[in-house]
């Protein structure tokens, strides 16, 4: 039976699934960056070498996200997650304790191998299977605990890190996420206890012996390649938009208040977005979020005239929303609450791959060419391309869902 309205219970399942995504993804993707140039300083190390510790957590945990989604898809979440939890916390108390970059490297490895299991896999799973009526409202809300994580964490972390040392930082990580985070997991878990519970792996049509149906479809690949796109233009962007701004002279002052307005955009644009796929549907809300990305590439140009910055503050924070609430949204959409937890994980892999390209790429670009135009520009072709993508594999899937349920009709 549908929900008509969000109760008091949806209520706490929300408000959880936000102080788990603040002190996971928050902390993974947006937090642990800061503590680079004090504790490769304090080792003896290249900066470059420390921050390597970045690049294993990232491309561990894009291969962990496989692993993941097909156990999430097989197995009930509540176990695993509380225990993954209390695991990434008692990681942070690793790090503190750590005297060598080997230690830093290992303990790296673990948190990303973790990290899949206890973010956005199992909060967007839990999600999309709890929630039957305004889920795009739910899963942005939810999304958006990363980034207001990272707001409330980033300055009290470098205050500590700069008065009481970076082994107090990793402590104070270890602390919220074992006092805060495990908590707020054994709670929701808990209250959706039958929803997240091992489900078979159901499909349509003709394909019950087929143990992934998707894998023959040209809608499916260029959705994942989209997703990939995804990564590839938002997050190379967003990674590169301070050194860009360095280049064209901005003060740093400056620097700091634009880097602080479009991490409140992509709040706000997260909410927005998830407002229009549940008010308008797949391919607007797609297409509007879609053209505002490119939008925005095309005002980068322009930002040393204050009027486009501020254009491209207010396009960029739902543009770059497509690669957190569009793919999740759409990932229900096109499998089901059933089948979400088993392609998430393959949708979550070519995201983070893309992003694992995205950023070096773009940077290097963006050093070694001295046209800058031609470099956005080809960023909002790519845009464009990812845009087409999804808009072909909507398309396609509903043609696919129409045949299915004609043979089935005929079946019967």
């Amino acid at each position: 039976m549908e929900k008509k309205a969000l109760n008091f219970k949806d209520g706490i399942i929300l408000f959880c699934c936000v102080l788990i995504m603040a002190l996971t993804m928050g902390i993974v993707n947006m937090v642990l960056s800061i503590f680079f140039p004090i504790v490769s300083v304090d080792l003896g190390v290249s900066r470059p070498s420390f921050a390597l510790t970045g690049t294993i957590t990232a491309l561990s945990s894009m291969v962990a996200a496989l692993f993941w989604g097909f156990f999430y898809g097989k197995n009930a979440i509540q176990k695993p997650m509380i225990i993954g939890m209390a695991a990434l916390g008692i990681s942070f108390f690793g790090l503190q304790a750590s005297h060598n970059l080997f230690h830093f490297y290992f303990l790296s490895l673990f948190i990303g191998l973790i990290y899949s299991g206890v973010s956005i896999i199992p909060v967007s799973t839990i999600i999309t299977r709890h929630f039957t009526r305004n889920t795009g409202f739910a899963l942005s809300l939810a999304l958006a605990g990363s980034g207001l994580g990272a707001m409330v964490l980033n300055p009290i972390v470098n205050t500590i890190i700069n008065t009481q040392g970076w082994q107090a930082g990793y402590q104070l990580l270890a602390i919220v996420v074992l006092a805060i985070a495990l908590p707020s997991a054994i709670l929701v878990t808990h209250l959706v206890r039958d929803e997240i519970q091992a489900r078979p792996i159901t499909f349509s049509g003709k394909g019950e012996k087929d143990t992934n149906p998707y894998l023959k479809s040209l809608w499916f690949w260029a959705f994942l390649f989209a997703g990939l796109l995804a990564g590839l233009t938002g997050a190379g962007a967003l990674a590169n938009m301070p050194g860009y701004m360095k280049d064209l002279h901005f003060s740093v002052s400056r620097i700091f208040f634009v880097t602080s307005a479009y991490a409140a955009s992509m709040i706000v644009g997260k909410f927005t977005l998830g407002f229009l796929y549940d008010h308008l549907g797949a391919k607007k809300a797609t297409l509007i979020a879609g053209s505002l990305f490119i939008l925005s590439m095309i005002f980068m140009i322009l930002i040393k005239t204050t009027a486009f910055l501020i254009l491209m503050l207010i396009c960029i924070g739902m543009g770059v929303s497509i690669g957190t609430v569009s793919l999740t949204w759409m990932t229900n959409y096109f499998f089901g609450k059933e089948n979400y937890s088993k392609y998430y994980g393959s949708v979550q892999f070519s995201n983070s791959l893309g992003i694992a390209i995205g950023v070096p790429m773009i940077s290097l670009m963006l050093e070694n060419s001295g046209n800058f135009v031609l470099i956005w520009l080809l960023i909002a072709l790519l845009g464009l391309l990812m845009i087409t993508l999804f808009l072909y594999s909507i398309k396609q899937n509903q043609i696919q869902r129409s045949i299915e349920i004609v043979a089935e009709a005929e079946l019967a």
